[in-house]
Order: structure tokens, then C-alpha cells, then sequence
């Protein structure tokens, strides 16, 4: 075989393996909302046994999240703490999976 077609033969075999992962996510389902975790981080406003209040860094608009008996609170929390929340939307609710305090 010729220099050039083996080169062009392994360029192509790569740019396959390569791509074999975007072609997978077409046939896959994402998951459902309810399954993923997202996360935000911003600046404590109040927080409850029942109810976490921040302002996000990103966009300045105040998020309210709800704590359940699974919600795990890295620490006792003063308002104007750096937070990063970690949660799940159930319908319309927003659960507290997890709050650490953000390290700067």
C-alpha cells in the first residue's frame, strides 16, 4: 500500500473511533429532570430547618431551595456566606441534596 493511502486509512479509522461517541447520544435518552443533580453557587440569605434562600453570583437573582430529611449541611451556616447547593427539581420543587460552604 502507498504512503499516502495508509495515511489517509488512518485518518479516517481514527476520525471514527473518534466520533463513535457522538453518534452514541443519538440513541440514547438523556435522563429525566428528576434524576439529575445540578448545582448553583452564591451568597446565603437566610436558611431555616426547612428553607435555603441565596443570591446567585451568576445572575443576581434569589433562588429558594427546600431541605428534607436526605439534605446533607456540610456546616452551621451564618447569612453572607459563600454556599454551593447541589440539588434535584421534583415538580416544581427544588431539593437540597447537598450545601457546603464555598472555599475561596
Amino acid at each position: 500500500m502507498n504512503r499516502p493511502y495508509r495515511l489517509i486509512l488512518i485518518a479516517l479509522m481514527l476520525g471514527l473511533t473518534v466520533q463513535t461517541g457522538c453518534f452514541w447520544r443519538l440513541w440514547t435518552k438523556p435522563k429525566p429532570i428528576e434524576e439529575r443533580t445540578f448545582d448553583v453557587y452564591g451568597t446565603l440569605k437566610s436558611i431555616t430547618p426547612e428553607r435555603v434562600v441565596i443570591e446567585t453570583n451568576d445572575k443576581k437573582r434569589q433562588e429558594t431551595f427546600v431541605l428534607t430529611d436526605a439534605s446533607i449541611k456540610g456546616s452551621d451556616f451564618q447569612p453572607g456566606a459563600q454556599v454551593h447547593v447541589y440539588y434535584k427539581v421534583k415538580g416544581d420543587v427544588k431539593e437540597v441534596t447537598m450545601v457546603v460552604e464555598k472555599i475561596k
